[in-house]
Formats: C-alpha cells, sequence, structure tokens
C-alpha cells in the first residue's frame, strides 16, 4: 500500500481528478468503479471542468454502491450524486455507465448482473473508494468477506446516522447493496481517498490495527496496488 498525503481537500481532489484523467489517457477502454459521497464530489467536479470530454467516450463507470430502497433520483443516492457531479457534465452516454438497481425485488440478480459486467470487461482496471467511520469501504460494512464479489448487507447504525447528512428530511436506511472487497482486491489499481479530521481515527486504524475483515479498510493493505490518498487533516494521526 502506498500512502500519499496532500495539503488539503482542494489539492487532494484535483490530485485525484489528475490520476483518473491519466489513468483513462493510457486505456481509453477502461473500466472504473466510482464512489459517491462528499469526499469524491470536489474531484468529480475539477475533473469535469479538466478532461477532454472525447477521451472518456469509452470508458465502462460503475457505480459503487447504494442504498436499498432509494430512488436513483433522490438527492442522496449513489447514482445521483455521481450523476449530478461528473457524468452529465462529463457528457457521459448513460449505455457508458451503470448504477445498482436498488429498487429491484431481486437483489440477487442485481449482485449478479454487475459482477458479470465487471468479469466480461476483464476485471476492474480502477476503483476509487470513500472510508466511513466504522472503516467500510462502500457499503461492505465491517464483517464483510475479503472473499465477497457484490453483495448486500446489513447497515450499522453509524452508517445509517452518517447517511442522513445526503437528504434533506430524514430517511429510513436499513440495507446496501455493494461492489464486494473481492472485487476491490483484483482491481488493477484500488484508491481510498479520505480527507478531514473526522476521518483521522479510522485512517490511523486502518494503516496500524491487524489486516481483519472486522475493519474492511484494513484490506487495502493487501493490495499489491492499494493507494490510500488522504489530506493532513485525516493523516494528522500518523506519524
Amino acid at each position: 500500500m502506498e500512502i500519499k498525503k496532500f495539503k488539503d481537500q482542494k489539492e487532494l481532489s484535483n490530485e485525484v481528478a489528475n490520476y483518473i484523467i491519466s489513468l483513462v489517457k493510457a486505456k481509453p477502454k477502461a473500466t472504473i468503479v466510482l464512489t459517491s459521497g462528499d469526499t469524491p464530489k470536489m474531484a468529480y467536479q475539477i475533473l469535469a471542468k479538466k478532461a477532454n470530454k472525447d477521451a472518456f467516450k469509452q470508458v465502462t463507470i460503475i457505480g459503487l454502491d447504494e442504498w436499498v430502497g432509494i430512488s436513483p433520483q433522490s438527492e442522496g443516492s449513489c447514482r445521483y450524486i455521481v450523476e449530478e457531479n461528473l457524468l452529465k457534465p462529463l457528457g457521459i452516454q448513460s449505455s457508458n455507465y451503470t448504477f445498482f438497481d436498488s429498487l429491484t425485488n431481486d437483489l440477487d440478480s442485481e449482485c449478479k448482473r454487475i459482477d458479470n459486467l465487471i468479469f466480461e470487461k476483464g476485471g476492474l482496471d480502477f476503483i476509487l473508494v470513500g472510508i466511513g467511520l466504522n472503516g467500510h469501504l462502500g457499503l461492505n460494512e465491517p464483517g464483510s468477506s475479503f472473499e465477497s464479489y457484490c453483495l448486500v448487507t446489513n447497515l450499522e447504525e453509524i452508517t445509517i446516522v452518517t447517511g442522513q447528512k445526503y437528504f434533506s428530511s430524514s430517511t429510513r436506511l436499513t440495507k446496501g447493496i455493494t461492489v464486494g472487497l473481492k472485487h476491490l482486491l483484483e482491481a488493477k489499481v484500488a484508491m481510498i481517498m479520505a480527507s478531514g479530521e473526522k476521518k483521522a481515527e479510522i485512517i490511523k486504524r486502518t494503516v496500524l490495527d491487524q489486516i481483519s475483515e472486522i475493519l474492511p479498510s484494513t484490506c487495502i493493505r493487501k493490495h499489491p496496488h492499494g493507494l490510500l490518498w488522504i489530506d493532513q487533516a485525516a493523516a494528522q494521526n500518523l506519524k
């Protein structure tokens, strides 16, 4: 695992945007998984302004996760956040990206659909994830197997409470559907992006705790090309 520290969220976001631009330039038909949430928003906005739109015409983009039962039009959905901050501004055709259908009555089939897409593409070239205060990556909550591909998870209370910030009114969250940790470990490159002092303690634990499914974020240390890109605030507990 490589740790890279940046001055602040703006510098971090700029470098993440540059990384994705370079990745797509090197492999125009790349298959990438992108996270949602507050952390990557600025990176997506910078990417949308800096990127050559034509360069992304052959890229396949897959949404990392979704709240089960939440409409894709909801402001708190993964799809909404990535579409509004990156995909629409970049002019990426809907045929070039997909997100979990969290409203389906057959979540297992939806997991298999995304699994099969990733397999058909020969695996992931790049996966970008944030990190939860409990160490979750995507919605792979503590206890999620490192050997799982796409799966449905039961959300921990801290995830449910934190997740409310993405919605304008109180929203019932119970389950998540997510790209699994095995896809992350098999990706050519996996990146955790984190900013802010509220992430400092979980970043410290990710780097120093025993690698274990109890703390999903520690799996990044098993990845031969795992990247932990953080700003100084998130890095403050690291020596």
